[in-house]
């Protein structure tokens, strides 16, 4: 049973057909291994291999789900803020209803894995202290121990999953049984096979091995978790005198052939658990005991100071070194035989050598490349020399597999290797430096051009500079003569609104008093002739009313025409004179008049004709009044002399 997963799948790269061949999936298995972001990654397999129908895909959906709370992935980063949203506790469990998603699995007896599957997506985690990148691997493999699988095939499994893995869980049911121990006689082989060769005591052939028993009984003698596992493996592994030499041998081999080795007995998960079809993984069905003791193995395993890098003979490998190991193992398993321990331990002494001698090849390359800039033919092959000697010092201070056989065949290839490349770089540096050469005479050549160029454009540069700086200051001395005339300018135009300000003033201050002026003659000529003619009326002369009508009137009409209408234009308008009232006065013949003396009429009239405009008029005013008041006594003379 199983439920899509959001991130990853799992993938089968190696199943047997039905005549019991192994078939690879190359192209599957890269896809995994080929990411760009986990090439140069060290990397932790982690595969589980035991008895069919014994819960193995669903112990790892579990690690799955730890997998997926603690670390990021390729497929799910899970980063906020440049950090990893690492979940504390027991929460990785997730919902108590929650399904479990993953590998398939179903209740039951059937089997549901075949092969050896790799889940799609993979883990990353870098190392606090040391800053180091590491990449992890779940892979699961099918049943062992039924009646579908064969004991070859059984094996093939067995010896592939603990060729791979850096943690292999071996899940059995109930307890461990000799036939168990029986699969592991590979492992002790191989082990003889690389004592041989390795006087270090230290180095082991594999890593991690757990042994998870499942459905434990014996809580007794025994108690549940890795506590009670340990003891209890202590009474399996070490050696009794009673046993039988090959089982003695099995034994020993066994605890020298990894660097630990672990047991956790498992309770009974629960009636559900165990066989209702219908489960599908949560785990609010599971016992407490039994999901207690689920927890605490599976974190033992995967946290992240626990976690184990795959290592070949004391060295980490990398994820790209790893897919070359698992293709060439898988290679040597396409056979319906058991490959010997021997073939096998040749197989991975040839494989390490062979990415030792890489890792030696890629330093010579990368080392004889940053040197390219300052190679020349007399340099070249000293150059040669020095990054060689590197490179196979680095050789010399790896520690290898094999013997000193091995060590001198794979220096030898190195060398080999070294001067096969050497020899094309070399051919394609005098190529380059000849081209080089070549180039270098064209570009002097076209040097010299530039440098010509370069001059003669700094000449015209100094030129046009200078135009420009006299074009410059000509502006300036443009802008200050135009500023001037704009100052001479304003100033005069200022000047000149004062004038017209003051001339403007000066005019209507004249009207006002031409206005003023004519107000009073008016004023002035109606007085006449109220006066002239209340003295004709009381003398009772004709002539004198007659004279004060004539010059009233031309003062009154004077006044009238020029100042009471406004006109600003006295080049116009003349005074009238009493000439041209004569048809409207009583004539001089008409008045009687004194002997010896001008007639009032002729005296009034000579005064207005002499007034030839309004101002004279104003003059002869006094001598008007003069006229009236001689006329006024001559007249009361000649009335007296009447009388009398």
């Amino acid at each position: 049973m199983s439920h899509n997963h959001s991130y990853g799948k799992p993938i089968t790269v190696m199943k047997f057909s039905d005549t019991g061949e192994v078939i690879v999936d190359n192209e599957e298995l890269g896809k995994i291994f080929s990411h760009p972001k986990i090439q140069d990654r060290k990397i932790v397999i982690l595969s589980i291999v035991g008895a069919s129908r014994g819960g193995k895909s669903y112990f790892l959906d579990y690690s799955l789900r730890f997998l997926y709370a603690h670390y990021p992935s390729i497929n799910d980063p899970k980063i906020i803020d440049g950090e990893f949203l690492f979940i504390k506790d027991n929460k990785w469990m997730g919902s108590s209803n929650e399904p479990l998603k993953g590998f398939s699995w179903r209740p039951g007896t059937k089997r549901d894995t075949s092969g050896i599957l790799f889940w799609s997506d993979v883990f990353l985690h870098t190392i606090e202290e040391t800053e180091e990148e590491i990449a992890i691997f779940v892979m699961d493999t099918q049943g062992l121990f039924d009646k579908q699988s064969s004991p070859t095939d059984n094996s093939r499994i067995f010896v592939l999953s603990n060729l791979i893995s850096s943690i292999q869980v071996l899940n059995l049911a109930h307890k461990i049984q000799e036939d168990h121990l029986q699969y592991l006689q590979f492992a002790t082989e191989l082990t003889q096979f690389v004592a041989m060769d390795n006087n270090d005591a230290n180095d082991k052939t594999f890593q991690n091995l757990m042994f998870l028993i499942r459905d434990w009984h014996y809580f007794d003698d025994f108690k549940y978790g890795t506590a009670g596992g340990e003891e209890y493996l202590k009474k399996v592994i070490n050696s009794i005198s009673t046993q039988k030499p090959e089982l003695k041998s099995v034994r020993d081999y066994i605890a020298s052939s990894f660097d630990q080795i672990d047991c956790c007995l498992l309770p009974f998960p629960g009636k559900i658990v165990a066989g209702s079809k219908s489960y599908d993984g949560q785990w609010s069905e599971m016992d407490n005991e039994f999901k207690t003791e689920l927890q605490s193995v599976i974190e033992s395993l995967l946290l992240p100071d626990t976690l184990i890098i795959k290592k070949m003979n004391s060295n980490q490998l990398s994820v790209k070194e790893m897919k070359q190991f698992i293709l060439d193992y898988l290679k040597l398993f396409q056979t319906n035989q058991i490959p010997r321990a021997s073939s096998i331990y040749e197989l991975t002494v040839e494989s390490f050598m062979h990415n030792l001698i890489n890792k030696c090849l890629d330093d010579y390359k990368l080392t004889i490349y940053r040197n390219e800039d300052i190679i020349t033919e007399e340099r070249l092959s000293v150059i040669h020399e020095k990054c060689k000697e590197r490179a196979l010092a680095m050789y010399d201070d790896t520690k290898k597999m094999g013997n000193s056989g091995h060590a001198k065949t794979f220096r030898s290839k190195l060398e080999d290797e070294i001067e096969k490349f050497f020899v094309t770089f070399k051919d394609q540096t005098e190529k380059s430096i000849l081209k080089i050469k070549e180039e270098r005479i064209k570009f002097e050549k076209l040097f010299t051009i530039e440098r010509q160029l370069r001059e003669q454009a700094e000449y015209t540069k100094g030129q046009i500079e200078r135009q420009l700086i006299e074009l410059e200051n000509a502006r300036q001395e443009n802008l200050i003569e135009l500023n001037d005339y704009k100052s001479q300018k304003a100033l005069l135009e200022t000047r000149l609104n004062r004038k017209c300000r003051k001339l403007q003033e000066f005019k209507e201050k004249v009207q006002r008093e031409e206005k003023f002026r004519w107000i009073m003659l008016g004023i002035l000529g109606l007085s006449i002739v109220v006066t002239g003619g209340a003295v004709a009326l009381a003398l009772e002369s004709a002539e004198l009313a007659g004279a004060a009508i004539t010059v009233g009137t031309a003062v009154t009409a004077s006044s009238a025409g020029l100042g009471l209408t406004g006109s600003n234009n006295k080049s116009e308008t003349t005074l009238p004179t009493a000439g041209a009232y004569n048809s409207e006065v009583p004539q001089a013949s008409e008045v009687p008049q004194a002997a010896g003396q001008r007639s009032f009429f002729e005296k009034v009239n000579a005064c207005v004709e002499a007034s030839g405009d309004a101002m004279q008029l104003a003059k002869n005013v006094t001598n008007i009044i003069e006229i009236v008041s001689t006329c006024v006594l001559n007249i009361k003379k000649q009335q007296s002399g009447v009388s009398q």
